[in-house]
Protein backbone atom coordinates (compact mmCIF):
# COMPACT_ATOMS: atom_id res chain seq x y z
CA UNK A 1 0.00 0.00 0.00
CA UNK A 2 1.58 3.54 -0.98
CA UNK A 3 2.66 5.42 1.80
CA UNK A 4 0.47 8.45 0.82
CA UNK A 5 -2.85 6.59 1.67
CA UNK A 6 -1.67 4.55 4.82
CA UNK A 7 -1.75 7.63 7.45
CA UNK A 8 -4.77 9.24 6.33
CA UNK A 9 -6.15 5.60 6.18
CA UNK A 10 -5.09 4.83 9.60
CA UNK A 11 -6.27 8.00 10.71
CA UNK A 12 -10.06 7.74 9.51
CA UNK A 13 -10.34 4.23 10.58
CA UNK A 14 -9.18 5.58 14.29
CA UNK A 15 -11.78 8.14 13.87
CA UNK A 16 -14.46 6.19 13.10
CA UNK A 17 -13.87 3.84 16.43
CA UNK A 18 -13.43 6.72 18.39
CA UNK A 19 -16.92 8.27 17.21
CA UNK A 20 -18.72 4.98 17.18
CA UNK A 21 -17.68 4.35 20.85
CA UNK A 22 -18.84 8.16 21.82
CA UNK A 23 -22.10 7.73 20.45
CA UNK A 24 -22.37 4.20 22.30
CA UNK A 25 -21.16 5.76 25.61
CA UNK A 26 -23.39 8.35 25.30
CA UNK A 27 -26.50 6.24 24.48
CA UNK A 28 -25.54 4.19 27.24
CA UNK A 29 -25.34 6.89 29.55
CA UNK A 30 -28.02 9.18 28.23
CA UNK A 31 -30.84 10.44 30.79
CA UNK A 32 -34.12 11.87 29.40
CA UNK A 33 -35.55 14.62 31.81
CA UNK A 34 -38.40 15.38 29.32
CA UNK A 35 -41.38 15.11 32.21
CA UNK A 36 -39.24 15.00 35.26
CA UNK A 37 -39.84 17.73 37.91
CA UNK A 38 -36.14 18.65 38.24
CA UNK A 39 -34.78 20.75 41.21
CA UNK A 40 -34.81 24.04 39.28
CA UNK A 41 -38.52 22.87 38.65
CA UNK A 42 -39.06 22.34 42.63
CA UNK A 43 -37.17 25.06 43.57
CA UNK A 44 -39.57 27.02 41.45
CA UNK A 45 -43.09 25.54 42.58
CA UNK A 46 -42.22 26.03 45.92
CA UNK A 47 -41.44 29.57 45.54
CA UNK A 48 -45.00 30.32 43.99
CA UNK A 49 -47.51 27.69 45.89
CA UNK A 50 -45.18 26.53 49.05
CA UNK A 51 -43.98 22.57 49.29
CA UNK A 52 -46.60 20.43 48.05
CA UNK A 53 -46.62 17.52 45.77
CA UNK A 54 -46.13 18.32 42.34
CA UNK A 55 -46.75 16.40 39.03
CA UNK A 56 -45.96 17.33 35.55
CA UNK A 57 -49.13 15.99 33.08
CA UNK A 58 -49.08 13.85 30.77
CA UNK A 59 -50.72 13.93 26.79
CA UNK A 60 -52.41 11.05 25.71
CA UNK A 61 -49.65 9.49 23.74
CA UNK A 62 -47.73 9.45 27.11
CA UNK A 63 -45.39 13.06 26.41
CA UNK A 64 -45.32 16.07 28.46
CA UNK A 65 -48.87 17.97 28.24
CA UNK A 66 -48.05 20.98 26.03
CA UNK A 67 -49.98 24.23 24.68
CA UNK A 68 -48.68 26.72 22.35
CA UNK A 69 -45.18 28.03 23.91
CA UNK A 70 -45.26 26.17 27.25
CA UNK A 71 -42.81 23.84 27.93
CA UNK A 72 -44.29 21.30 30.59
CA UNK A 73 -47.96 21.94 32.94
CA UNK A 74 -47.31 21.25 36.66
CA UNK A 75 -50.41 20.73 39.24
CA UNK A 76 -50.09 20.44 42.88
CA UNK A 77 -52.41 17.92 44.82
CA UNK A 78 -55.10 20.84 45.62
CA UNK A 79 -55.30 21.61 41.64
CA UNK A 80 -52.97 24.98 41.58
CA UNK A 81 -51.32 24.67 37.93
CA UNK A 82 -48.12 26.35 36.84
CA UNK A 83 -46.95 26.58 33.29
CA UNK A 84 -43.12 26.20 32.15
CA UNK A 85 -42.52 28.35 29.52
CA UNK A 86 -39.07 29.71 27.48
CA UNK A 87 -39.61 32.81 25.92
CA UNK A 88 -37.14 35.12 24.08
CA UNK A 89 -36.41 38.33 25.24
CA UNK A 90 -33.35 40.17 24.23
CA UNK A 91 -31.50 36.93 23.90
CA UNK A 92 -33.34 33.55 22.07
CA UNK A 93 -34.88 31.62 24.31
CA UNK A 94 -33.07 33.87 26.92
CA UNK A 95 -36.12 34.06 29.46
CA UNK A 96 -37.01 30.52 31.18
CA UNK A 97 -40.01 30.84 33.79
CA UNK A 98 -42.78 28.87 35.72
CA UNK A 99 -46.05 31.15 35.87
CA UNK A 100 -48.58 29.69 38.38
CA UNK A 101 -52.35 30.88 36.96
CA UNK A 102 -55.27 30.37 38.85
CA UNK A 103 -58.68 31.70 39.06
CA UNK A 104 -57.30 34.59 40.53
CA UNK A 105 -55.17 35.14 37.55
CA UNK A 106 -51.24 34.85 38.21
CA UNK A 107 -50.44 33.88 40.93
CA UNK A 108 -47.19 34.02 41.20
CA UNK A 109 -43.69 33.69 38.89
CA UNK A 110 -40.69 32.18 39.68
CA UNK A 111 -37.21 32.26 37.23
CA UNK A 112 -35.70 29.09 36.35
CA UNK A 113 -32.95 30.61 34.02
CA UNK A 114 -32.41 34.49 32.69
CA UNK A 115 -30.02 34.46 29.59
CA UNK A 116 -30.39 38.44 29.64
CA UNK A 117 -28.01 40.42 29.83
CA UNK A 118 -26.73 40.98 33.17
CA UNK A 119 -27.25 44.74 35.04
CA UNK A 120 -30.31 45.32 31.74
CA UNK A 121 -32.25 42.62 31.04
CA UNK A 122 -31.90 40.58 34.27
CA UNK A 123 -33.68 43.94 35.69
CA UNK A 124 -37.02 41.69 34.45
CA UNK A 125 -36.05 39.11 37.45
CA UNK A 126 -34.59 41.83 39.99
CA UNK A 127 -37.05 44.63 39.96
CA UNK A 128 -40.16 43.43 42.54
CA UNK A 129 -42.50 46.28 41.08
CA UNK A 130 -41.92 45.17 37.22
CA UNK A 131 -43.03 41.36 38.55
CA UNK A 132 -45.99 42.87 40.61
CA UNK A 133 -47.91 44.38 37.75
CA UNK A 134 -48.42 40.89 36.27
CA UNK A 135 -50.04 39.22 39.63
CA UNK A 136 -53.36 39.15 39.77
CA UNK A 137 -53.61 39.59 36.24
CA UNK A 138 -56.56 37.52 34.49
CA UNK A 139 -56.65 38.46 30.71
CA UNK A 140 -53.86 39.47 28.29
CA UNK A 141 -53.71 43.75 28.49
CA UNK A 142 -51.83 45.65 25.68
CA UNK A 143 -50.41 47.46 28.39
CA UNK A 144 -46.86 47.09 29.65
CA UNK A 145 -45.04 49.15 32.54
CA UNK A 146 -41.43 48.13 30.88
CA UNK A 147 -38.25 48.90 32.28
CA UNK A 148 -36.28 51.56 30.22
CA UNK A 149 -32.99 49.89 28.99
CA UNK A 150 -34.97 46.31 28.60
CA UNK A 151 -37.35 46.95 26.89
CA UNK A 152 -37.01 43.64 24.63
CA UNK A 153 -36.75 41.84 27.92
CA UNK A 154 -39.87 43.65 29.46
CA UNK A 155 -41.64 42.63 26.63
CA UNK A 156 -40.79 38.87 26.14
CA UNK A 157 -41.49 38.67 30.16
CA UNK A 158 -44.96 39.84 29.07
CA UNK A 159 -45.05 37.28 26.62
CA UNK A 160 -44.78 34.69 28.44
CA UNK A 161 -47.58 36.13 31.12
CA UNK A 162 -50.00 36.14 28.07
CA UNK A 163 -48.92 32.34 27.03
CA UNK A 164 -49.37 31.01 30.29
CA UNK A 165 -52.91 33.08 30.84
CA UNK A 166 -53.74 31.70 27.41
CA UNK A 167 -52.58 28.38 27.70
CA UNK A 168 -54.89 28.34 31.57
CA UNK A 169 -57.60 29.02 29.41
CA UNK A 170 -57.01 25.96 27.12
CA UNK A 171 -56.43 23.56 30.25
CA UNK A 172 -59.10 24.99 32.13
CA UNK A 173 -61.74 24.82 29.18
CA UNK A 174 -60.27 21.21 28.33
CA UNK A 175 -61.01 19.59 31.62
CA UNK A 176 -64.14 21.56 32.36
CA UNK A 177 -65.53 19.60 29.39
CA UNK A 178 -65.20 16.50 31.30
CA UNK A 179 -61.98 15.11 29.40
CA UNK A 180 -58.63 14.73 29.96
CA UNK A 181 -56.44 17.68 28.91
CA UNK A 182 -54.92 17.42 25.85
CA UNK A 183 -57.40 15.61 23.92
Amino acid sequence: MPEKIKAPLVLTLICTIVAALLIFVHKLTYVDTTGVITDELKSGLTEIYGDGKYTMLRSDDGGVLKYDGVDSVIVNEDGKTAFEITSDGYSKDGIHVLIGVGEEGISGISFIGLGETPGVGTRIKDDKNFIKQFLGMKEETTELDALTGATLSSKGMKKAVDTALNAYKEYTNETSKGGEAGE
